[in-house]
């Protein structure tokens, strides 16, 4: 089963639904291969939120996660794609990877994505078909 979902924009006063999303994601996944450092990984966030392609999905009514993809002429990169632990294992990533790819096969774009290599949703990667493509430090790069 896949979840119906919608976008709107994401805006710097979003930070407070965002960064807890990404710290406890992130948080135990980055401690397993190294330092945490919080400052940095709170810009992180910051940064992404500024930019345009930044955007909070919405599912059921509600948020549900947030985004962030940046576009150039030949290329798709999902940045970001983080959501609230209640809405996991629920089919809404599957949902929205799928848009994704229709939308980059459409525009005659690669898809790609970053994925720390400890990262349970590599697997859900794998199975939508990304293939890795290059791996630097615990950072692999996927493409679709």
């Amino acid at each position: 089963m896949q979840l119906a979902f919608e976008l709107r924009a994401a805006a710097a006063q979003d930070f407070a639904f965002c960064w807890p999303i990404y710290r406890d994601a992130l948080q135990p996944l980055t401690q397993e291969l190294g330092e945490w450092r919080e400052p940095a990984e709170r810009r992180i966030v910051e940064l992404a939120l500024a930019d345009a392609g930044a955007s909070i999905l919405q599912a059921e009514g509600a948020d549900a996660g947030w985004l962030h993809v940046e576009e150039t002429r030949h290329l798709v990169q999902l940045r970001q794609l983080y959501l609230l632990p209640t809405m996991r294992n629920r089919g809404l990533g599957t949902s929205f990877l799928g848009w994704m790819k229709e939308r980059s096969v459409r525009k005659r774009k690669d898809l790609t994505l970053d994925v720390m290599a400890n990262n349970p949703a590599r697997r859900l990667y794998e199975r939508l078909g990304f293939k890795p493509l290059t791996t630097a430090g615990n950072k692999l790069t996927m493409r679709y």
